[in-house]
């Protein structure tokens, strides 16, 4: 640790990045209301829309893996992904439950997985992005063990605009959009289409004769509206309406093949205001997500399809006020509250002799009292932050049941479970002189468990290599404490560096273990695992990132190296010592971009090392590369028009076991707006 605290102050002196504070950038996410980013002694960093556009990548979170050193993206097929993660600080990159993704403050994680949609978030009609990294739950509660990623919608303008792309695979994007603002009155509306005919994932060595390509239908409509009541402060209301199919790559008898398809409705009503030294911030949201999913395959010489139909739901409130309280105390006092639910039915169709039902359901409810307080000292030099938040869970309604022979022992109500979570943050900031500053932390988070892991049973794999998984509802939230170490330094105007260090050790974390008890299915005796809270993990690791601008001119890069590993797994000592799974240990990014006005021409590289892609480490995906360049002009009357390559030299790489990437991408794309 001592080496690399010591490597990071060295090097702050040679490398730098643009920081938010250079365009007066306030920050929302570190403390719930407006902050001015110097005065935080944490790590946080911006993505502002202008930069989002110029990165290399599709799709959003592609696009802030290249922008932040750190965050890790696993998206093996591109735009044609189903799923996608993206984590940050070494944490294993299969898993975003450990990483909070906000939407304008509403936690888009669902309940039931910890999943996010990441397709459904796009790039379009952003304002920033605010990465909050380190534990976070002090103020957001579960799922926030890593960090916190803040999408931030930007506010509605006058006009219309329209936007079309085409590219390879037959890759058609359509986007429209109108605005009126309206006295104290905003409402903006927009839609996009993407189609895509899609590519074969599949490896050639693991091509039969049903496999087919991936491909995607996609439509999205979303509904801003703002109203000032003025001295009693500004209302939101949002409305979006998801709907994306995906084609899986396996195509026996259907016609749209193995393929699973989301339809996510997302609400969100906010109340913030403002009064002196006095502001609130209230919100009520909701999220329907209807999972859809066609499997079939054959198994033995037989054919078998099942039909999978699921609704997750998240509901909750938020409220918060924030004052300066006793000796110049900047004060934030809240409350959550959280009730998530699962309920999925898979239906066996074929073969007809193996009809049946499996149901799996549950609900969960959260709520926490939270407060965190910040104050500054010796003529501004020295900034203090103190956090301290309680949640309390409680699994209930929870039941499981598989019509087919020999899983009477799975099937039945589960118990109701309780759990709870006491998260501190306490933080300090020193500025030495007006160009050098540091902060020093230590935070816990947690990861509360899943509800499918907590109400589902399944059965994984087929033939000797079959392996029966129980639901447990008696898990408990992972937990992990951090330490870190950061500097901003500023030598002259366009030139910083916020480079940092942390130290994680996370206990209870959830894996599955086998029991030692078998059971019979269809004449077969299958071992029994459960899934525990049994491990616990060590990450640690640095993060280095640069930016240089003069005039039209800017040169960026980013690094970040971490060591994650599990350090105590007591029903397997074996694995004690391996690497987590999907987390490289190097991470590069390089952009560069020249506007000439009315040209923008922006190049882009990335770097990601190899990753281990199961416990033991005897299997992985190698490291890859990529190049990406994008040109645009801007004509008059608001009429632009962009050419762009990703993956210029056509890597096929991989990042799974299962999925080749799309390789080269070409589009070109037409904007306008009157």
């Amino acid at each position: 640790m001592k080496k690399i605290i010591r490597f990071i102050c060295i090097a702050s002196f040679f490398c730098a990045p643009l920081r938010a504070a250079d365009i007066d950038i306030m920050v929302t996410t570190p403390a719930k209301t407006e902050r001015c980013i110097m005065d935080l002694p944490v790590a946080v960093e911006v993505i502002t829309r202008e930069e989002i556009k110029k990165l290399p990548g599709v799709t959003l979170d592609e696009k802030l893996s290249a922008a932040a050193p750190g965050l890790v993206t696993a998206r093996s097929s591109g735009i044609y992904s189903f799923a996608s993660v993206l984590t940050m600080r070494g944490f294993p990159g299969a898993e975003q439950g450990r990483t909070l993704v906000l939407l304008d403050g509403v936690p888009v994680n669902t309940s039931a997985t910890g999943a996010v949609n990441w397709n459904r978030l796009s790039t379009e009609g952003i304002e920033r992005v605010e990465i909050f990294k380190g534990p976070a739950s002090s103020l957001y509660g579960s799922n926030a063990a890593s960090g916190v990623i803040n999408v931030i919608t930007k506010k509605s303008v006058s006009g219309y605009s329209y936007a079309v792309s085409y590219g390879t695979y037959k890759t058609f994007n359509a986007n429209v959009g109108a605005g009126v603002i309206a006295k104290r009155l905003t409402l903006s509306l927009r839609g996009n289409y993407l189609s895509s005919d899609g590519y074969i994932s599949t490896p050639i060595s693991a091509r039969d004769a049903y496999t087919v390509k991936k491909y995607v239908r996609e439509k999205t409509a979303e509904l801003n509206s703002s109203v000032d009541v003025g001295e009693a402060g500004k209302i939101d209301i949002q409305y979006s309406h998801y709907d994306g199919l995906r084609g899986e790559g396996v195509r026996i008898l259907t016609a749209d093949g193995t393929s699973r398809r989301y339809r996510t409705d997302f609400t969100r009503v906010a109340w913030n205001g403002a009064e002196k030294d006095f502001s609130w911030q209230t919100l009520v949201y909701y999220q329907r997500e209807n999972y859809i999913r066609l499997n079939e395959y054959y198994r033995n010489g037989i054919y078998n399809r099942v039909d999978t139909g699921g609704l997750r739901n998240d509901v909750g409130a938020q409220a918060a006020v924030s004052m300066e309280t006793l000796y110049g105390i900047n004060s934030t006092f809240g409350a959550d509250y959280k009730s998530g639910s699962v309920d999925v039915t898979d239906h066996q169709l074929q073969p007809s002799a193996s009809v049946s039902d499996a149901n799996d359901r549950g609900k969960m409810d959260l709520y926490a009292p939270y407060f965190q307080a910040e104050k500054k000292l010796l003529s501004d030099r020295l900034k203090l932050l103190a956090g301290l938040r309680y949640d309390n869970a409680f699994f209930h309604d929870g039941y499981f049941s598989n019509t087919a022979v020999g899983w009477t022992l799975a099937n039945g109500p589960l118990d109701g479970h309780r759990w709870e979570s006491l998260s501190p943050k306490l933080s300090a900031g020193w500025d030495y002189d007006a160009g050098l500053s540091q902060y020093i932390s230590y935070g816990r988070g947690f990861r509360g468990p899943a509800l499918e892991d907590m109400c589902l049973s399944l059965l994984r794999g087929s033939g000797l290599s079959a392996r029966f998984t129980m639901a447990n509802p008696d898990l408990k939230p992972e937990k992990v404490d951090t330490v870190e170490t950061g500097f901003r330094f500023n030598p002259f105007q366009g030139v910083y560096v916020d480079p940092n260090a942390y130290y994680t050790i996370g206990s209870d974390f959830i894996y599955e273990v086998n029991t030692g008890g078998t059971i019979n299915i269809s004449g077969s005796n299958k071992t029994v695992y459960k899934k525990q809270n049994v491990g616990r993990v060590k990450i640690y690791g640095v993060e280095l990132p640069a930016k240089f601008m003069s005039g039209g001119f800017s040169l960026s890069g980013s690094y970040g190296r971490s060591f994650s590993h599990v350090d105590r797994y007591p029903l397997n000592t074996a694995l004690e010592g391996k690497n987590l799974t999907y987390s490289p240990r190097h991470s590069v990014s390089v952009s560069a971009g020249l506007n000439t006005n009315p040209v923008d021409l922006n190049l882009g590289w990335k770097y990601k090392s190899k990753q281990f892609t199961i416990d033991d480490n005897t299997s992985w995906v190698k490291a890859y590369s990529v190049f990406s360049a994008s040109a645009a002009r801007s004509f008059t009357r608001g009429l632009k028009a962009k050419f762009s390559v990703n993956n210029i030299f056509d890597k096929r790489f991989q990042e799974s076991s299962t999925d080749m990437a799309p390789g080269r991408d070409i589009t070109a794309s037409l904007e306008a707006k009157f």
